[in-house]
């Protein structure tokens, strides 16, 4: 017996906690997981209505290459690249970054210009890379509440255990949604900016935007807060499963 009256053979058999790199690598496969199928989502609104739905995501490196641009004067001003954001050939983005040939701040001045199929100008398309963090929260939320695993965790052979009833496999719904809270509660400010400006700009012409340092820190925090409240801990357990 232990000194809290526990048979010895049930502490012996309580799981072992999984340690802090096999939980972060199945939650970069869950990731992927979600991040594939949005990916080809977008991809397919991107080809349906030319160039008019977006996105730009975290995981994905955009390719650049300098170009010239045709049109008034004002366009004159700036040294100008294309950019395009695909996978397996299927584009979710295509842009052309302006950045000002005289700088009037410490950082150049820029525009972002939107294309369409052709490489022409076009209103600024909808942005759905926000809807990633959503997406993912959903996902492990209908996976742990079903069975205690999601695709990473199986693959990293790892389960979610109920603190007060260990031999169930799966969580209640209220478990499941705080751990998801918990989880993604840092995140919230990204998707909320990224929603809020992904609307407001939808459909706009693009102005010059001289660079603010603080909006690229929010983007940032939320993701160094993800990757550590997706690994981190909580009061269930990610433990090493059979």
């Amino acid at each position: 017996m232990t000194g809290e009256g526990i048979p010895l053979a049930a502490a012996m058999a309580w799981p072992r906690r999984g340690g802090f790199w096999r939980r972060f690598l199945a939650s970069f496969i869950d990731y992927l997981v979600v991040l594939i199928p949005l990916y080809f989502l977008v991809a397919g609104l991107f080809a349906l209505t030319d160039g008019g739905v977006k996105g730009h995501f975290w995981l994905f490196l955009r390719i650049c290459s300098s170009a010239k641009v045709h049109g008034g004067p004002s366009l004159g001003r700036y040294d100008w690249q294309v950019c395009k954001s695909s996978l397996f050939g299927f584009p979710v983005a295509d842009w052309a970054v302006g950045t000002a040939k005289e700088a009037q701040y410490a950082k150049p001045e820029t525009v972002s210009i939107d294309l369409n199929s052709k490489g022409n100008f076009r209103p600024t398309a909808l942005d759905l890379g926000f809807l990633q963090v959503p997406a993912l929260a959903i996902y492990l939320l209908l996976m742990e509440m079903a069975s205690g695993r999601s695709v990473g965790k199986r693959v990293l052979v790892l389960v979610v255990y109920d603190e007060n009833d260990w031999q169930r496999r799966g969580l209640p719904l209220r478990k499941a949604f705080r751990r998801q809270v918990i989880k993604f509660l840092g995140t919230f400010p990204v998707v909320l900016t990224g929603a809020w400006f992904a609307f407001q700009t939808w459909g706009s012409f693009p102005r010059p935007a001289p660079s603010n340092a603080w909006l690229e820190f929010v983007p940032a925090l939320g993701r160094d807060r993800l990757v550590f409240g997706l690994a981190g801990l909580d009061r269930n357990n990610d433990s090493v499963g059979q």
